[in-house]
């Protein structure tokens, strides 16, 4: 989206303000809250810790298909229709509308690498920050269906530039543009709950298929707290590396490249773990329980698939005490197709970086979480950590391997209900790759870089009503590739500040 307007802070506040007062004063929380706390006559806080970002409770009802918290079915404000056996349908209405006004400011400083020369560029816009429908709902005593179809998107903090071919390509004039598109579909996942009926303890074996987020230890959709994306999980190598701008070099290809943190075509097995215990016992602190997923994926952004290897994926957390541990595998035999590889080769013609050599470029990833939580003594307050390595074997076809490592640690406080705020530090440091020497079929080599990342965000979050908040939010982003030659004497580095304020509105 390009920007539109440039406002002094109190005009900000102002409007936000405005744009609050106007939603509160329209919505009535008894019928404009998602359709879930419709259906079980609930708050949004029963599963939420604020509007977006699960709790304990929400988990276990996700696990269950959206029929129980912590192992016990949640009463319904009617009772569903069977229209035939085994199948029934909601009487209350199964669909949701998220939508969001805001406004956002961003000024990115870079140097080029081959100058080092610097060039400033600023971005502010009056903004639809999203629109989506969403339709969930069991239906009938095993099946349930969860599909989002969002229809506008600004992205102003996802996907933010990174990479020398960024930073040394600043957008011409001092105004830089902020990206937003009109998507039709983005998620449907159906689960299978109790695949073994009362052969099994209830939500242990579960089957879930369709388009939707890996497992990770913290999300990286829509149910995030913090609306800047977790760079650990949106990162890709050649975002990281490539001295050519990457959408540019990719073309149509860089819609299947995979990113940890897009929806994938997936099915896994799924369940909750008690060891002997009741599942309702789940609602206890001093219960130990764990929570697992397994599957495999095409691992190309909820594309079909764009080569013959799928992709095999893990998770395993076990909670006590508000307390989390978890672990994560993702492992890919290639994460690139043949017509990426042609589209990124490098002719000569300075747009591309790749050999044309059609070798795998096998990925891992593996990544261990942890929630510390003061919540068990009295004190609002858990840190939420994330650590992940990852390598890719041949990401330029030169036969040179790439490997970086990162994570976040995020420290949240809610004295209420209706407040939140929050501070994340996020970092990510990649090995030297060089393959400058390298050749193939008469082609050298381009890249060189050694790259390294890291924001520090700060937020805060208010409940209006149930389905109505507002989130203030500030961006403080470097990124720098250190690595120098002949032809790049400079580091490339960018340097971008950024705020948001927006208005949320659910029914």
């Amino acid at each position: 989206m390009k920007p539109i307007l440039s406002l002094g802070a109190r005009s900000v506040g102002v409007l936000a303000i405005l744009a609050a007062t106007c939603l509160t004063l329209f919505s009535e929380s008894a019928l404009a809250v998602p359709s879930y706390s419709r259906r079980h006559g609930v708050e949004c806080s029963t599963c939420h810790t604020m509007w977006g970002a699960l709790n304990g409770a929400g988990v276990t009802y996700r696990l269950s298909g959206y029929r129980a918290i912590f192992g016990k079915d949640v009463k319904l404000v009617s009772e569903d229709l069977e229209i035939s056996k085994g199948v029934k349908l909601p009487t209350t209405l199964p669909l949701s509308f998220i939508t969001g006004v805001g406004y956002d400011s961003r000024t990115e400083k870079r140097q080029d690498s081959g100058t080092g020369l610097t060039s400033t560029s600023k971005a502010s816009s009056l903004a639809l920050e999203d629109a989506s429908i969403f339709m969930t709902s069991p239906i009938g005593d095993h099946l349930s269906a969860f599909v989002e179809f969002p229809m506008y998107e600004t992205k102003a903090w996802e996907f933010t530039p990174l990479g020398r071919g960024e930073v040394n390509n600043p957008p011409v004039g001092r105004h830089n543009q902020f990206e937003s598109e009109s998507p039709t579909f983005e998620v449907a996942k159906f689960w299978w709950n109790n695949l073994f009926g009362d052969a099994m303890p209830r939500d242990s074996v579960n089957l879930l298929a369709g388009i939707t987020h890996l497992p990770l230890g913290y999300a990286s959709g829509k149910v995030r707290l913090s609306v800047n994306q977790y760079l650990i999980y949106e990162r890709r190598a050649l975002d990281l590396i490539s001295p050519r701008k990457v959408d540019n070099m990719l073309g149509d290809a860089k819609d299947y490249l995979f990113r940890l943190g897009e929806p994938q075509v997936m099915a896994e097995v799924n369940g909750m773990l008690t060891f002997g215990k009741p599942i309702t016992d789940t609602a206890k602190r001093d219960t130990f329980w764990a929570e697992y997923h397994l599957g495999v994926t095409n691992g190309s952004n909820g594309k079909t698939d764009n080569n013959q290897e799928k992709d095999i994926y893990g998770r395993w957390v076990m909670r006590y005490y508000n307390q989390s541990l978890g672990f994560f595998a993702f492992h890919s035999a290639d994460q690139y197709d043949d017509t990426l590889r042609l589209n990124a080769m490098n002719t000569g013609a300075g747009t591309g970086i790749m050999s044309g050599k059609q070798d795998a470029n096998r990925s891992t990833r593996l990544g261990i979480d942890a929630t510390l939580s003061l919540v068990p003594q009295g004190f609002p307050i858990w840190l939420e950590n994330q650590y992940m390595s990852n390598n890719e074997s041949n990401p330029t076809g030169y036969g040179k391997e790439f490997k970086w490592r990162g994570g976040f640690h995020q420290l949240n406080y809610q004295p209420n209900k209706t407040n939140i705020v929050y501070a994340r530090y996020d970092y990510i440091k990649g090995d030297n790759i060089n393959d400058t020497g390298a050749s193939y079929n008469g082609l050298r080599g381009v890249t060189n870089s050694t790259p390294k990342e890291n924001d520090f965000i700060v937020g805060w979050q208010h409940m209006f009503e149930q389905n109505v908040k507002g989130i203030a939010e500030f961006r403080h982003h470097v990124f720098e590739d250190t690595a120098t030659d002949r032809t790049q004497p400079f580091p490339a580095k960018l340097t971008d500040d950024g705020f948001t304020l927006r208005v949320m509105y659910g029914f």
